[in-house]
């Protein structure tokens, strides 16, 4: 894994944690605190495999495009050659 795609991650992840804390933390009640926190994470584990297996996978080079074939009884004028 190259480091900007590590750091992506890593970025994403803590920005997620950081709003599930702030969220976790504003609660009063701690069985709703706790049951946020749980649902929270295997809602960010489950969110972020495919971000991860989509940043992760190699790039695919373009396909190249083959030349058109010679239209018969066509004649090139010479002034505008290709």
């Amino acid at each position: 894994m190259s480091l900007p795609v590590l750091v992506t991650v890593a970025v994403l992840f803590l920005i997620v944690f950081a709003a599930v804390c702030f969220t976790a933390f504003h609660l009063k009640v701690t069985p709703v605190r706790v049951a946020a926190v749980i649902i929270a994470m295997g809602t960010l584990v489950t969110a972020m495999a495919p971000v991860v297996r989509l940043l992760t996978e190699p790039r695919q080079p373009a396909p190249l495009a083959a030349p058109a074939p010679p239209v018969p009884g066509f004649r090139q004028s010479p002034g505008r050659g290709v």
